[in-house]
């Protein structure tokens, strides 16, 4: 019995039109982190400060930032694993919000006027969270591409 397989690449016009999520779906999730981030550093004076006092379990505001982070992370790796569409355009949006948040935290550490609430631990953990989530992002949507074309 001979089966032949066939395999197809799915290119950007052979998308439904109107699925997808419109223009926000190309706005990272990171962005909505760092508005949170600015707005966290302007309302709270500490950043260690308790939010959340739960049976003796103390939550600051930076900790469950950084929670939020960690799950919207994983959520961006979800946007670019779509097997046969090549997600290449999120992924560079994914590094230019990560791009953005090391210029931020370098002109916070040289001091620079308006930037001294980037220059602080908590958003060097949101920097490194940010990069290594665009690390993989490219990893996958490049995997995903690879093993369509290699069943092609």
């Amino acid at each position: 019995m001979n089966e032949v397989v066939e395999a197809a690449v799915v290119g950007q016009n052979d998308r439904a039109r109107g699925s997808g999520g419109g223009f926000l779906r190309y706005v990272p999730g990171f962005v909505l982190i760092l508005i949170l981030f600015i707005a966290g550093q302007l309302v709270f004076d500490d950043p260690r400060k308790t939010l959340f006092d739960i049976n003796g379990y103390r939550l600051a505001w930076v900790e469950v930032l950084l929670l939020a982070a960690a799950i919207v992370a994983m959520a961006e790796q979800l946007k670019v694993s779509k097997p046969g569409v090549n997600q290449i355009n999120e992924a560079l949006l994914i590094g230019l919000v990560a791009v953005v948040q090391i210029v931020l935290f370098t002109l916070g550490a040289a001091g620079v006027a308006g930037f001294s609430m980037f220059a602080n631990t908590e958003f060097v953990l949101l920097m490194l969270i940010n990069v290594a989530q665009t690390v993989v992002a490219f990893q996958i949507n490049a995997a995903t591409l690879m093993r369509t074309i290699s069943n092609a």
